[in-house]
């Protein structure tokens, strides 16, 4: 049983008018920065904790991300908190987008992939040319792939991927 409600977008933004609802956006800090719905406050998902949310007046705290999943953690983060919150907004800001509501975007904010995502599309090719060089040629390839799993592990634990500053420093620009 959910004791939360999806929001449409538009239902959201009349209520952010009217002063009925207090977005809460639980994207990162970069994400907020690069692009935000009016009005959103941010309480990024890695350092979220309900019992920090504004409270105290009578709006209803709607949450939102970038598609709904982070959005979907934090309500269930609130919920075992036993805070109240309204729900979050259907397809977080990319459904808001695609409902033709406005943003708020930083001028120099990046268009395509961060770097990140480069990193891991070009991992995952690399892994895929490795199974595929094992299959035709030697076994011996999947070596290629193994190194490029064991970096992407290492850089999940430590939250350094050697990957991400060589891209950097070959002045990879997202976008």
């Amino acid at each position: 049983m959910t004791d939360h409600k999806d929001f449409e977008p538009a239902e959201v933004q009349a209520g952010l008018e009217a002063g009925r609802y207090l977005l809460v956006d639980v994207r990162e800090a970069g994400e907020f920065a690069d692009e935000r719905i009016p009005g959103a406050i941010l309480a990024p998902l890695s350092g979220f904790k309900p019992d920090c949310l504004p409270r105290g007046d009578d709006r209803e705290i709607i949450l939102h991300c970038k598609s709904g999943g982070r959005s979907g953690r934090a309500l269930q983060m609130c919920r075992e908190a036993d805070i109240k919150v309204a729900g979050h907004v259907k397809g977080g800001i990319l459904g808001w987008k695609a409902s033709k509501l406005p943003t708020l975007r930083a001028e120099d904010a990046p268009t395509g992939m961060t770097i990140q995502q480069a990193v891991m599309a070009m991992a995952s090719f690399l892994v895929l040319v490795s199974i595929g060089l094992s299959l035709v040629f030697s076994p011996w390839f999947l070596v290629l792939g193994a190194g490029v799993s064991a970096m992407l592990l290492q850089a999940s634990f430590t939250g350094f991927c050697p990957a991400s500053s060589v891209f950097a420093s070959l002045g990879f620009r997202p976008g």
